[in-house]
């Protein structure tokens, strides 16, 4: 028996089918936990060794890198000896770059393009609305992307239909041509830009079909109208198409994704097999059929029976209880019990949710990790590197441009800036030749002149540097430009690690190539995917996994704890359409079918989030769940629960608890957070008075609106400066709702980027 006879023994009856069906348009509806990654190596394995397929002409794509990388190490190790360099399975988006960077000449696109993230979008949207606020902005940014997302431009007429507002159009037209200008795409563009040039070149697009024999894609429900008609471009008349996926665990509908792509992809592609993988192998029947009895509720759906013979597992346990702190009191009951804490995980609807568990956890020292929280990328020292490494790779780079040419200041302010790019503006040159042009002229100051001037060089020099060390060049940057002097004082005075993060950036950069090739696979590497630097991903940490609902794609436990499950909180109060309630029932199907062996549903009488307390109902999807499939425990009116969080209290303590949300009365931390202060907590849109005007402090680096990031509270926003006995102090707010203050030199804040 042959290695791929081997292979195809070890899958059942329909995985077996879908691996052979290689004739005509194949839709593979793969249930939670069925086995479709195994499916779609074994075919890929199958359609080299059965079907002689050379590597290259297969196209393998998936939404996240780490599925990816699954999926290439397995194949990789199927086929032994088999040189597999060639062949692509990649993310739609890697893929869009990996076009655009050998064929985008053909649409004026140069290959050194930097991509954009949401917040040089924001930057980019302020240079061509300047008197507007970003915070203005930042809607404005997502709107575009959601319309790119769903195959718009300025000029289609369904935009009206999209956004109703009249300066929407005008908005997006002129982001667009400022986007282009600069000659660097955002992140939808790697797929929109990639249609535009199958569109308009037809060398390009006969060159692909000619490649690609075999075009797979993986979590085809989660694919949007764009990525939809992409794949339409790139499958050609003899081109076999696959795609894999279920529509019950379709859940990024915030983002575009389209339900209706796998729901219609037999009428889209005539004479489309249908094979559907029902075989669960990850949870019991137990579990399963909580799953099944919410998903059913369900009307746009492909009918699945998911099935297992799995036996053994507990009885799913509803559990009520008093509020968010006697659900993590009940958590942490449960946890006490035994079990591996690696194995286990903790999932809730929003962020603001972890706080409760991590508060207590620190208490009772319960090792945790949160997935999914600060990335190390989002870090201001880390940005403001990767921005003078794109301004290096392209010099017409604007937004990255403005964030750096005075950053730390050398006296370049804001009329000069305006000035150089009046100049290269008007005479077609690169930002970085304006410099030495407004230099040289005296069109700017002569101070500011000879910094200009001197900005401008550490790119030469940085560029020469880069052709023998990638490291060598971005430390001279670093050094050169004074930002590592910046921030060892940042250092100094709030006892932070960013050179030492700068650090890090620079030892990864020196895993890729020396020269400009090099340093933009790193650029693109990061931006396709941020936990390729820092490796200070949570998930490699030892203890209990806090994470959202959305964010346990892919993942499975042992131990699956739901939380927050009332009215409210999921589904959340703007969730009313049908649709709306559809995307959030598959949500609550995707959290149970992470679960292998035991499965807990909390939900709360009353919470307490961004400050204000509301007694709660039992979410509507737990009446979906006949009780005869649950081990029912406490009252969903006025829970019983011996973790109620007044129990043993007396009645001054009780009332003293009731009314301190996160700090009704100001409080004092102790040890090592005894400068934090914790004040009354307000909403976002509270009016109370700033004291201090919008600037930045000679003592620190915080300004009215700064982001910032606290190991135990999460990502806040910097609301208010004000001196305290010539101290300057910062109040915070994070995103619980609660208000925090610092004294300025002492912080333990990361600043993050800027919106």
């Amino acid at each position: 028996m042959g290695r791929i006879e081997t292979y195809l023994a070890q899958l059942n009856e329909p995985q077996r089918e879908a691996v052979l069906e290689n004739s005509r348009p194949l839709l593979v509806l793969a249930g939670a936990g069925s086995g479709k990654t195994r499916v779609i190596t074994t075919k890929i394995a199958y359609a080299i060794e059965a079907l002689a397929l050379r590597p290259w002409e297969i196209l393998a794509v998936t939404f996240t890198n780490r599925a990816a990388k699954e999926m290439k190490d397995r194949v990789t190790e199927m086929l032994d000896g088999v040189d597999l360099s060639e062949m692509q399975i990649r993310t739609f988006h890697s893929f869009g770059a990996w076009m655009l960077r050998r064929y985008g000449a053909s649409i004026g696109l140069h290959s050194s393009f930097s991509i954009y993230d949401d917040e040089d979008s924001v930057s980019l949207l302020a240079s061509c609305f300047p008197t507007s606020k970003k915070t203005e902005l930042s809607p404005i940014a997502k709107a575009i992307s959601l319309a790119k997302d769903m195959g718009l431009d300025p000029e289609s007429p369904r935009l009206a239909e999209f956004r109703r507002d009249t300066t929407f159009k005008h908005q997006f037209a002129a982001y667009e041509k400022k986007l282009r200008q600069v000659g660097n795409v955002d992140f939808a563009d790697l797929i929109g830009r990639t249609i535009e040039l199958l569109e308009t070149d037809r060398q390009v697009l006969q060159s692909v079909h000619r490649r690609f024999k075999m075009v797979l894609v993986d979590e085809y429900q989660d694919s949007n109208i764009a990525q939809f008609n992409l794949l339409k471009h790139l499958v050609g008349p003899q081109t076999f198409v696959c795609v894999v996926g279920d529509d019950d665990q379709s859940i990024y509908r915030f983002r575009g994704a389209e339900v209706e792509n796998i729901l219609s992809f037999p009428d889209v592609y005539p004479g489309t097999k249908v094979v559907k993988l029902e075989q669960n192998y990850r949870s019991t029947k137990a579990i399963l059929a909580v799953a099944s009895s919410v998903i059913r509720n369900n009307s746009g759906r492909h009918e699945k029976n998911l099935w297992t013979d799995k036996h053994g597992g507990s009885i799913p346990r509803l559990i009520h209880v008093s509020d968010e702190r006697s659900e993590a009191m009940q958590v942490a009951s449960e946890l006490r019990k035994g079990g591996s804490l690696d194995s286990t995980a903790i999932l809730y609807r929003t962020n603001a949710q972890s706080v409760a568990f991590e508060t207590l956890f620190t208490q009772e020292h319960i090792p945790y990790k949160v997935i999914g929280a600060l990335r190390f990328y989002d870090r201001e020292e880390i940005k403001d590197a990767l921005a003078l490494l794109n301004l290096l790779m392209n010099r017409n780079d604007e937004v990255n441009f403005k964030r750096m040419v005075n950053k730390p200041a050398r006296g370049i302010g804001a009329k000069s800036v305006e000035k150089i790019l009046e100049i290269a503006n008007g005479d077609g040159i690169d930002l970085i030749a304006a410099l030495v042009k407004a230099g040289d002229s005296k069109d700017i100051s002569g101070k500011t002149a000879d910094a200009a001037i001197r900005f401008a060089k550490l790119f030469d020099e940085a560029e020469r540097r880069l052709q023998q060390s990638n490291p060598e060049a971005l430390q001279y940057l670093l050094e050169e430009s004074s930002l590592v002097n910046h921030y060892k004082e940042v250092d100094d005075r709030n006892k932070t690690d960013k050179v030492d993060n700068l650090g890090t950036l620079v030892a990864t950069v020196g895993e890729y190539p020396a020269g400009k090739e090099g340093l933009g696979l790193f650029l693109e590497s990061l931006m396709l995917d941020p936990t390729t630097i820092g490796h200070k991903d949570p998930s490699d940490k030892p203890g209990v996994s806090l994470i959202t609902m959305h964010n346990t794609k892919g993942l499975e436990f042992d131990r699956v704890f739901v939380t927050g499950l009332e009215e409210g909180v999921f589904p959340g109060k703007s969730r009313e359409s049908d649709a709306d309630i559809e995307e959030e029932r598959r949500i609550f199907y995707v959290a149970i079918t992470r679960a292998r062996k035991e499965l807990f549903l909390l939900s709360c009488s009353r919470r307490t989030m961004w400050g204000k307390t509301s007694y709660q109902l039992p979410s509507r999807f737990l009446n979906e769940i006949p009780k005869d499939l649950l081990q029912v425990e406490g009252s969903p009116f006025g829970s019983t629960s011996r973790f109620s969080s007044y129990a043993g209290q007396s009645a001054l303590d009780a009332k003293r608890i009731r009314n301190d949300a996160y700090g009704g009365a100001v409080r004092r931390g102790m040890g090592k957070n005894a400068n934090i202060v914790l004040d009354p907590v307000k909403t976002f849109s509270s009016t109370a008075e700033r004291t201090v005007p919008k600037r930045k402090s000679a003592q620190n680096s915080f300004s009215l609106g700064d982001r910032v990031y606290h190991d135990s509270f999460g990502e806040g926003e910097v609301q208010n400066i004000k001196t305290l006995r010539g101290k300057e102090m910062v109040d915070v707010r994070f995103a619980t709702g609660k208000i925090s203050t610092f004294f300025s030199d002492h912080a333990p804040l990361e600043k993050l980027a800027r919106d």
